[in-house]
């Protein structure tokens, strides 16, 4: 790879690259490490363990030691399919464990040749998407009520207005409680902090169509550039400076 790749698209962020090491954070996306050379290091509150493939379970405080290793990083929103499914099979009594080794080498074998040379990413990014489809085996139905799949539709469009509960339950003619509580259970955040990852998006998809931080923070709802900052770097353990500069940024198609 010449540069790192950041790769983003409703429900996914992916980075492809080197040296981006992490302090211990937490965030509410589900998080996929691949090393694609040596061992990656993760420390959380009561281990330090090497791993080649990880999964960490959302809001799952922990931190990432790549020692300068090419690795494939995914984030993953949890109320996706793919994100549900894989809370439910690799998630639901452990929250950071190993990835099945076949289907982690079915896919470092897959990349190899499109590494070699990466002027054309689109095939990248679709072998890595094939490789979550494979890993949370996303051909079934999943049942979400109706309420919430509309709640979620309206946030999915939500600009940079101030939002309040009561709004989102008189939408969908729950009580505030009711919904924080139905929203929870469903789709595995609390609302107030998806509405959070939504502004985050919101922000980067600007950034990606060529507006500067402080105008993207302002778009998505954000104070001002370094509240987005901040809440970035909360949420994903490091500044949006730090994978924005000298990286190739692809959108991909939204489905």
């Amino acid at each position: 790879m010449t540069k790192p790749l950041l790769f983003f698209s409703t429900g996914y962020f992916i980075y492809l690259g080197r040296a981006v090491d992490t302090v211990v954070h937490e965030h509410h996306a589900i998080q996929i490490a691949i090393s694609l050379e040596n061992e990656i290091e993760v420390i959380s509150s009561d281990s330090v363990m090497k791993y080649r493939a990880v999964i960490i379970n959302s809001d799952e405080p922990h931190e990432c030691r790549t020692y300068d290793n090419a690795f494939l990083l995914i984030n993953i929103d949890p109320e996706s399919k793919i994100g549900m499914r894989l809370k439910k099979a690799y998630l639901s009594e452990q929250k950071i464990t190993a990835l099945p080794k076949p289907v982690v080498e079915e896919l470092l074998m897959d990349m190899k040749p499109l590494l070699i040379n990466d002027t054309d990413v689109d095939p990248i990014f679709n072998t890595i998407l094939q490789f979550l489809q494979r890993l949370s085996d996303t051909d079934g139905n999943e049942n979400m009520d109706d309420r919430i799949i509309k709640v979620l539709e309206f946030l999915k469009q939500l600009g940079n207005e101030p939002l309040k509960i009561e709004y989102l339950s008189d939408l969908v003619y729950l009580s505030p409680g009711r919904l924080i509580h139905l929203f929870t259970e469903q789709v595995g955040i609390p609302v107030r902090k998806y509405i959070l990852w939504v502004r985050l998006l919101t922000a980067l998809q600007h950034i990606i169509d060529g507006c500067n931080i402080t105008n993207a923070a302002l778009e998505a709802g954000f104070s001002d550039a370094p509240h987005f900052n901040r809440t970035f770097k909360r949420m994903f353990g490091q500044a949006p400076t730090l994978l924005l500069q000298n990286s190739r940024i692809i959108q991909a198609y939204v489905k």
